[in-house]
């Protein structure tokens, strides 16, 4: 699932005003190998660690129910698409369609 969501985010790479931002919720168990996913994987978005996020709001916007989720959330943390495993090509598509 990586690479499609790193080819979506690149769909959005640059436009002015776009309207999503891609942020990877990883459950590594250290900064090194989440810094190492994100190198390998070459994704071009930020990255949290699944601790963090239980710090801030995107704990509050969608629990994770499994692996992959995608999450889709407006401005004001409203969620406008999610899906978790296979769902997640559709919630891809639906990027895609934000971004235009």
């Amino acid at each position: 699932m990586t690479p499609q969501l790193v080819d979506a985010y690149k769909s959005l790479d640059g436009k002015k005003g776009r309207k999503v931002e891609v942020i990877l919720l990883d459950y590594d168990t250290s900064q090194k190998a989440m810094d190492k996913y994100l190198v390998k994987s070459k994704i071009n978005f930020p990255g949290l660690k699944q601790a963090e996020t239980e710090k801030n709001y995107l704990s509050k916007i969608k629990a994770i129910e499994g692996l992959p989720t995608i999450v889709i959330a407006d401005a004001n943390g409203k969620v406008v698409a999610s899906g978790v495993g296979q769902e997640c090509e559709k919630v891809i598509t639906k990027m895609k369609q934000l971004a235009k």
